[in-house]
């Protein structure tokens, strides 16, 4: 078989179109469009371009597929991008990605490439151009036929408008496009993903008990017709709503169901990141865990250095440092949080829990005008936080700490201030 049939065939099977379908979209009649696909005939320069324009792929890939020169350097820019993003260099990796020539390749291509480039620009803080560039993937996926990685890249683009403090186009671009794509990705992971980062926008807005119902609601269909991925997916989710709801019991148990059926899969790079989620709410349960929270660090360590995350390196860290005070270790806390904020480097929303830690870690050595130093370094990166439920609670904790250490009542109220304007935002459904 000839390798644009076969490039014309893979690329109708990736979209989900039948021969009838192609046939209709690019203006053909089926037998044309069959014998293409066997090689019993080629197809001259237009019919390349309509059938092109059908599939949600350029000409050229018909043509040449994976050794075009435009594909081989975004595979290039790709590879370059996400050696800075693991050294820490996020706005460069935007930068590098932004070259690329989108228009010279098919659908997936392109959506690999705006994906990374909306990662780089969420690790680099511009959510707002971040999320606008989940909207574009999103609805070239869509229009490309391909509904499952379109319900990844919604519930992308619902996560980064709800870090981003725009809660209510969080939960209405969550609702359109749940509505859009349910019924051409049902029963997939991606659908439930959407929907419990749904569930999660709801509680960032403040209706927590809607959340709480629709949530449960959710795990119940997973677990009738979802994977297993499905269904650890949400119990996850349903951890932060407990958790937002101070049921750190009930979100805990979420939590370990979530790691039961996820198998202990390290390979999963998710499964790392749930352990830091277990390890941190191991230390904000009543009495705390840390030596439970140290073993889930431990467990996921290797899979992070692998992963070369600086952030979720860093994160982890920051736990560790948190674990290791409760258990009387200053010196070791000292040194985890120390590291942690040398990884996050610069004007970095995400480096507030490490000068917190680093704060708590001097605070509890008896340094107190170092850690109102490391604890002023907090108020500066919150500034960068959007405003919602997390965002006040970090405020009001670091009030707390503020007045602990004994630093001036301006900056204490300041901090209690920011906390109640922080937590302004929608109305918890009754």
């Amino acid at each position: 078989m000839h390798p644009v049939s076969e490039r014309i065939r893979d690329a109708r099977e990736r979209s989900g179109l039948s021969q009838a379908d192609l046939a209709r979209a690019a203006m053909m009649h089926p037998s044309y469009v069959s014998h293409l696909e066997r090689g019993v005939r080629g197809p001259g320069d237009a019919a390349l371009v309509r059938l092109a324009r059908a599939l949600g792929v350029t000409a050229q890939y018909l043509e040449q597929g994976d050794r075009s020169p435009e594909y081989l350097e975004s595979e290039a820019a790709l590879v370059r991008a996400r050696q800075l993003m693991r050294a820490g260099r996020a706005a460069d990796a935007a930068v590098e990605l932004e070259g690329v020539e989108l228009a010279a390749l098919d659908v997936d291509q392109a959506a690999k490439v705006l994906l990374a480039r909306a990662e780089a620009l969420d690790l680099a803080g511009d959510l707002e151009t971040s999320a606008r560039l989940l909207a574009d993937v999103t609805h070239r996926l869509v229009v490309g036929h391909r509904p499952e990685r379109a319900t990844y890249a919604a519930t992308r683009l619902v996560m980064a408008l709800t870090e981003a403090g725009d809660l209510h186009a969080a939960v209405r671009t969550g609702e359109e496009h749940l509505a859009t794509l349910a019924g051409l990705a049902a029963g997939t992971d991606e659908i439930f993903r959407l929907e419990s980062t749904l569930v999660w926008a709801y509680v960032a807005r403040g209706d927590v008990t809607y959340a709480r119902v629709r949530g449960q609601d959710l795990l119940g269909r997973a677990l009738v017709h979802g994977s297993a991925r499905a269904v650890w997916s949400v119990h996850w989710n349903l951890a932060f709503v407990d958790d937002a709801l101070g049921d750190a019991d009930d979100a805990l148990s979420h939590l370990r169901s979530a790691l039961a059926i996820a198998g202990g899969d390290e390979v999963e790079r998710n499964v790392p990141r749930l352990r830091l989620d277990l390890a941190q709410l191991l230390l904000t349960v009543d009495p705390p865990r840390p030596r439970e929270a140290l073993a889930e660090l431990d467990a996921a360590a290797t899979a992070l250095e692998v992963g070369e995350s600086q952030v979720e390196l860093a994160r982890a860290a920051t736990i560790r440092s948190r674990a290791t005070l409760l258990l009387g270790q200053h010196r070791a806390a000292l040194a985890h949080a120390a590291r942690a904020v040398e990884m996050l480097a610069g004007e970095r929303r995400d480096a507030a829990a490490a000068h917190e830690a680093l704060g708590d870690a001097l605070l509890a050595a008896g340094e107190r005008t170092a850690a109102i130093k490391a604890y002023r370094q907090v108020a500066d990166r919150l500034e960068l936080a959007p405003a919602g439920r997390p965002t006040a609670r970090s405020w009001r904790r670091l009030g707390d700490r503020l007045r602990a250490a004994g630093d001036d009542g301006a900056h204490v109220a300041a901090a209690y201030r920011r906390a109640i304007d922080a937590a302004g935002v929608g109305v918890v459904r009754a």
